[in-house]
């Protein structure tokens, strides 16, 4: 899936950002669809509790480790939403960017310690952050 976006990224418009180099070719759109939806979703349904029942959590080490190197992903998502050519503007899109980053990073060192809890808890602050930035920023 992955592949198919940033295909489809480099098919589309290209901008240079002029401090840095860094030409981005994927949109927000794009990097939405192919890296953030997905790999969120994933998060927030690694763990459930239903009745103070523990009912989903990563059961082995490769699930823990696909979790963690989604959530590090994620939390790079955070950086490309702040590059010139993708920003909104220097306040709250910088702010909720990131945001997403810290939020999926603690997801991610959740998973490196196989903490569900902690999992739990970091899902919610990366979920809530999602929310805060959609209500801003996604067309109605």
């Amino acid at each position: 899936m992955l592949a198919a976006v940033l295909l489809a990224a480099a098919c589309s418009r290209r901008a240079a950002d002029s401090q840095t180099g860094i030409t981005s070719v994927a949109t927000v759109r794009d990097l939405m669809d192919g890296i953030v939806i997905p790999y969120s979703q994933l998060i927030f349904q690694s763990v459930a509790y239903e009745n103070g029942q523990l009912t989903r959590a990563p059961r082995s080490d490769d699930d823990w480790h696909q979790l963690r190197v989604r959530a590090l992903a994620l939390a790079e998502v955070g950086n490309l939403l702040m590059i010139d050519s993708r920003r909104k503007d220097s306040g709250d899109w910088v702010n909720l960017s990131h945001r997403l980053t810290m939020a999926a990073a603690d997801v991610a060192t959740a998973a490196t310690l196989k903490d569900v809890d902690r999992t739990l808890l970091a899902g919610g602050a990366l979920y809530d952050t999602c929310t805060d930035c959609h209500r801003k920023y996604l067309p109605q």
